[in-house]
């Protein structure tokens, strides 16, 4: 599977679709950062909230490349 990113600009989230698979659960990190883990115990993607906080700079054009919702 080929990695996906998403910027929803008003939310302010970034998510990356990182794997295929049946969704299980999340896992909030420290940060605003979620973990998506499948059924089978695999990493499929990551949703990063407030991104554009985290993301500053040259480090922005990560939210200019990802595709807007």
């Amino acid at each position: 599977m080929k990695i996906k990113s998403f910027y929803d600009a008003e939310e302010d989230i970034l998510s990356i679709d990182v794997a295929g698979g049946d969704y299980w659960k999340s896992i909030e990190l420290p940060g605003g950062i979620l973990i998506d883990i499948s059924k089978d115990g695999e990493v499929i993607g990551l949703e990063i909230w407030q991104a554009s906080k985290l993301f500053l700079g040259d480090k922005r054009k990560v939210l200019e490349a990802a595709r807007v919702l």
